[in-house]
């Protein structure tokens, strides 16, 4: 069985309210076991009274329906204060949420959104159906990205890669999906970012804050 999870990338020091030099997140380098990893994150991000989990040991993704309210709020304001009101479009224009769909299969992560990657790269997992050929395209969740082919029903991915598809000559398969699947956890991820942008544009509404459908479309990247 599958899961398809939207998930964003959460930092807690950069939502804290009090100076950064107060707390300190834990690097790789200084813990690359992700069990002690995520100890000493959870341990970060209980002084600044977050209380999501990771989707993962290790990761800093966090499912969007395990953020409450309050820690939304956070959320939201530390992206507002980082606008510049200088910019040409007077600081309106927001990237979406870092994050992406997570997939996993047998509550195992397959496939995960890396750096660069954010929320509106669900649309690249809907191109997956209108692509008519059975050849392997790049399916773009950040870098490094992966590599899926449509065949006999059956979708395929490889293992992360940063090659296109033409210059590797032996591509390995990770997990493969039965495409009605992989369709039906697709439309149901849409409908949750869809409800999540919806959630956006409410808290930004009870906040006082202008062009908020805006805003709450380009955060939720829908």
């Amino acid at each position: 069985m599958i899961t398809l999870i939207n998930a964003i990338e959460v930092s807690p020091l950069a939502y804290a309210k009090y100076p950064p030099e107060d707390y300190e997140l834990p690097s790789a380098e200084e813990y690359p076991d992700p069990e002690e990893w995520h100890e000493k994150w959870e341990e970060s991000a209980s002084k600044l009274n977050f209380n999501f989990k990771p989707i993962e040991k290790g990761s800093p993704l966090v499912d969007i329906e395990n953020i409450d309210d309050g820690n939304l709020q956070m959320i939201i304001e530390g992206r507002l204060a980082d606008r510049d009101p200088d910019d040409p479009d007077g600081g309106e224009f927001m990237l979406a949420f870092d994050g992406g769909l997570v997939l996993k299969q047998d509550n195992q992560v397959h496939i995960h959104p890396n750096c660069c990657g954010d929320m509106s790269d669900i649309q690249n997992w809907k191109n997956i159906f209108e692509n008519k050929t059975s050849e392997w395209a790049l399916l773009w969740i950040g870098h490094p990205w992966v590599l899926y082919k449509r065949e006999n029903g059956i979708i395929s991915f490889s293992e992360y890669t940063e090659s296109n598809a033409e210059d590797l000559k032996d591509i390995k398969i990770t997990v493969e999906i039965e495409e009605t699947e992989l369709r039906t956890q697709l439309d149901t991820a849409i409908q949750r970012q869809f409800d999540f942008k919806n959630r956006l544009l409410m808290m930004l509404t009870g906040m006082r804050i202008e062009n908020a459908e805006n805003i709450s479309k380009m955060l939720s990247g829908m």
